[in-house]
């Protein structure tokens, strides 16, 4: 194509550089395109995870960015509970912007969603509408059905009956959607959706930010005097489903060795993690570091050993994608992890999976990578190939603008379905 491709995308994260870097490269990369994001004015982050990431529900404002063919636009964001969420500024940036493609990043039946389509449909009927989730299995409606007549039954029937009409809408008229790992592509099939699908996470990393590096692993491990002790690590929230119980549980009770534990939580889950580590008496062995900023938790990769992260489904969540998992594999660093969710295809073939709760395959999963370096280095080296060749954002911007092409074109090459399979 040799005319401008006008694009628009939507998420509220937009508002942070760390967050929006990918697209300003995508813009740069391909002179052909005009991209704009839209983002809120103000936005309150971690309100409902302030003990994944520290702080109180932080209010941050957006700016606007121009930048040659990109562009950052602040709307109002108007909030109704949880994630759900609109604009009265969409009417007139869709009117002005006139795109060819709208991409709208966040829940695929959320409020935004839908007032994204209703909008496009009436003020640029031409523009096709491309949506990307998060979504595991646990989001597809039926499966949150409670069968019986108590009150949580009765509630998960109105759940259904208010989001229902919108599933079906979104199915009729989003164009592509975006997801990613295997049971998430899987799930939108489920749920009826017969166009084309592709794996193709929006988050990934910045190899500019994430790699191996000497002085970072020396500058953390002087900061909590490590010295030359083997060092676990893992990076989440505090929350039982995460898996930190059975790290705690797992970890080995003699030899020279020390766990960063990065991340936060609410009072409960702290005194919980807490009172396991005294019963433990691990006290000088597990460092709980609090939350890492977005931008120093490379440091803290390069300064361990071996990364942890063995999630636990529950009827509620699944882990959908793990950023710390490819940032750990981005610094070459072998993983152990569970078979819970996308850990399995975000990990690959190379990796070290055990089945999630086990407790005593964890602790001989620990003991080897210990005790066999080398083959603990090889392991790293082929996760880190692997997470350059799938979830770096330069090869994801590759793959997204060849997806976007063929789109536009009318076609769905099913070889581009999977980010992790094309290098």
């Amino acid at each position: 194509m040799d005319q401008t491709i006008r694009i628009v995308l939507i998420n509220h994260s937009f508002q942070v550089k760390y967050f929006y870097t990918r697209w300003q490269k995508f813009a740069h990369e391909h002179p052909n395109l005009d991209v704009t994001l839209l983002a809120p004015d103000e936005c309150r982050w971690y309100n409902s995870k302030t003990y994944t990431y520290g702080g109180g529900g932080s209010i941050i404002k957006g700016k606007e960015v121009e930048d040659g063919n990109f562009h950052i636009r602040l709307v109002r964001k108007k909030d109704i509970h949880g994630s759900d969420w609109y604009s009265p500024d969409f009417k007139a940036a869709f009117k002005k912007l006139q795109p060819d493609i709208i991409y709208h990043i966040g829940g695929h039946t959320q409020l935004s969603m839908i007032q994204t389509i209703f909008l496009a449909k009436k003020y640029c009927p031409k523009s096709l509408i491309i949506g990307f989730s998060m979504r595991g299995p646990h989001h597809n409606l039926h499966n949150r059905i409670i069968k019986g007549f108590s009150i949580p039954a009765i509630k998960s029937w109105l759940s259904f009956l208010n989001s229902y009409p919108r599933l079906k809408y979104v199915n009729k008229n989003v164009d592509a959607f975006f997801c990613h790992y295997p049971d998430a592509l899987k799930a939108f099939k489920d749920e009826g959706f017969t166009k084309p699908i592709y794996m193709q996470t929006q988050v990934g990393f910045n190899k500019e930010w994430f790699h191996p590096d000497s002085k970072s692993r020396q500058e953390i491990r002087e900061k909590y005097n490590l010295g030359d002790a083997f060092v676990f690590g893992s990076a989440t929230r505090f929350t039982w489903d995460k898996g930190l119980d059975d790290i705690l549980a797992a970890l080995p009770e003699d030899g020279n060795w020390k766990y960063l534990m990065m991340g936060s939580g609410n009072e409960s889950d702290k005194i919980r993690l807490l009172d396991t580590i005294k019963k433990r008496q691990l006290e000088d062995k597990v460092i709980m570091t609090g939350f890492v900023d977005w931008y120093d938790i490379a440091k803290y990769w390069n300064a361990i050993d071996c990364a942890l992260h063995v999630p636990r489904t529950t009827y509620h969540w699944v882990e959908t994608f793990s950023l710390s998992v490819v940032q750990a594999m981005a610094t070459g660093k072998p993983i152990i992890g569970s078979d819970s969710g996308s850990v399995p295809y975000q990990i690959g073939p190379d990796g070290i999976i055990i089945k999630e709760g086990d407790i005593s395959r964890l602790s001989e999963e620990m003991r080897w990578v210990m005790n066999h370096p080398e083959e603990s280095k090889e392991i790293g080296n082929k996760l880190m190939t692997r997470a350059i060749n799938s979830f770096e954002i330069l090869h994801l911007n590759e793959l997204f603008y060849a997806t976007i092409i063929d789109l536009l074109n009318g076609i769905y090459d099913e070889k581009k379905v999977d980010m992790a399979k094309i290098f």
